[in-house]
């Protein structure tokens, strides 16, 4: 199967249309239960990740963590990976998953996403000092950047009190 062809492109053109993107979100479990290669996985991270579209890719990384359980994604020189090896598949979330495409439920919607019950969430860890690097390479104001995250500690600390 070329999975460019049939899944990665015609889901890049789909990132408006939620069930569209389920249908082909399906199609790439299918194909990663069958081949156990995530690489399309990735790439429709990728994609939505390329369109800023953090909903998709959300949607994608939720969906797939709740479909195998004990997926890890791992960083490599180009980005990342994710490793299904010790990873099970949870049949009653994949059949959910096909109901949900049947029903032409949209993958953007909160049906979708409160369908899932993801046990481990698929999700990079975020190198806080190469973040803040590049964001004043871009010409951010260190101390600002600094008293940003003050501020936002102290509200997280408030909301969770």
């Amino acid at each position: 199967m070329d999975i460019q062809k049939t899944i990665l492109t015609p889901f890049n053109r789909s990132l408006g249309n939620g069930a569209a993107m389920g249908q082909l979100f399906l199609a790439a479990v299918e194909h990663v239960i069958a081949e156990r290669d995530t690489t399309v996985i990735v790439k429709l991270i990728n994609a939505a990740k390329a369109k800023k579209d953090s909903q998709a890719e959300t949607g994608v990384r939720t969906t797939f963590a709740a479909i195998f359980d004990g997926a890890k994604t791992v960083k490599t020189k180009n980005g990342f990976a994710i490793q299904i090896k010790d990873a099970t598949i949870n049949n009653d979330n994949v059949s959910i998953l096909k109901s949900l495409v049947s029903d032409g439920v949209s993958m953007r919607g909160n049906k979708w996403l409160k369908s899932f019950k993801a046990t481990e969430d698929v999700t990079l860890e975020l190198d806080y000092i190469k973040k803040a690097t590049l964001l004043v390479k871009d010409g951010y104001d260190a101390a600002t950047l600094f008293n940003a995250m003050q501020a936002a500690a102290k509200d997280i600390a408030k909301k969770a009190a």
